[in-house]
């Protein structure tokens, strides 16, 4: 289950990459500007790494070559990024046409005979049809990704509530969905994923965060989370306890200290503690070890003296003081 939801985190993010690649090549396109090689580095049925043809086999995995049940929605998506994958490749063979053979039988001039010209002929003909399936075919694109769009707004509605994984793609990938769905409706869909609010999506996240082991992300949050609620105590607490536990990640003992020993000044006002004190106690003790053991006196001893006013802060010391 776990695996399966990883699966379906990046089927979004490729869906979104690929639609955002296909708006460039759709700009090119408007210019005047749109070439051969554009749409082959988006699309080709031999190469693995090309997006779409990515795109496409991810989903067939997901929703296609499966024994259990699919789910309706998954069904749809399913056909339509077939249906963009088709169509694209439609579209660079077209391109191809006008770019390669069209050139050529346009400057082929010599007498030839009878069936050398109706041969000349139906090449013109296949070079005007070339040049009306890229035009109807690039629309045909645009029109399949915008109303898949919307199939991929309510599948991450379904997926996305309650879900860790999908929490963090969202704080991460942030910018990518602005880009795909533009200011208003990004917004539209955090209202739907959050209803209680931005403040509520910023502290849910955050935990997320800090359940992952992704402290500096987390603390990140804490921080934009604090500049709505600053009087916020627990997220205060919650922010060093990041901070000082990211620290000792990075080797950065002496600071994982200084944040800690800062956090003790917060937790009268956490309501759930939930072992994050035993955590940093667990900790801490690893750090004056191994500040001893590298001969380290002035550190072993502030971590030592750290560790008793933890003690305190354990047994229920609220006003203890080094």
């Amino acid at each position: 289950m776990e695996k399966q939801r990883w699966l379906y985190i990046t089927l979004l993010k490729e869906f979104l990459l690929c639609w955002i690649q296909f708006k460039r090549l759709y700009g090119k396109y408007r210019r005047g500007e749109l070439r051969f090689s554009d749409v082959a580095s988006f699309v080709d049925d031999k190469d693995p790494y090309s997006p779409m043809y990515y795109l496409k086999e991810l989903s067939h995995r997901l929703f296609r070559d499966r024994n259990d049940k699919v789910p309706s929605e998954g069904m749809l998506l399913d056909l339509a990024i077939g249906s963009i994958f088709h169509e694209a490749m439609k579209l660079r063979e077209n391109l191809y046409q006008m770019e390669v053979y069209r050139p050529s039988f346009e400057s082929f001039r010599e007498d030839v005979s009878s069936s050398g010209n109706r041969l000349k002929e139906e090449f013109l003909r296949i070079g005007k049809r070339a040049e009306k399936g890229v035009k109807e075919g690039i629309q045909e694109i645009r029109r399949l990704f915008n109303n898949t769009l919307e199939q991929i707004r309510l599948f991450m509605i379904r997926i996305g509530k309650n879900n860790p994984l999908f929490i963090r793609f969202i704080v991460k990938e942030e910018k990518l969905l602005r880009q795909a769905y533009g200011r208003r409706a990004f917004e539209g869909l955090m209202a739907e994923l959050f209803p209680q609010g931005e403040t509520a999506q910023l502290k849910e996240s955050a935990f997320v965060f800090m359940e992952s082991m992704y402290f500096s992300e987390a603390s990140k949050l804490w921080e934009r989370y604090l500049r709505v609620n600053p009087e916020d105590q627990e997220a205060r607490f919650f922010n060093l306890y990041c901070q000082g536990y990211n620290a000792y990640l990075e080797n950065r003992f002496p600071q994982a200290l200084k944040m800690w020993e800062r956090a003790l000044e917060m937790i009268s006002g956490v309501k759930h503690l939930g072992g994050y004190l035993e955590r940093i106690m667990e900790i801490s003790h690893k750090i004056t070890r191994e500040a001893f053991e590298h001969g380290k006196s002035k550190e072993a001893q502030k971590a030592r003296l750290f560790l008793e006013k933890l003690s305190l802060k354990l047994r229920g010391g609220q006003d203890a003081h080094l």
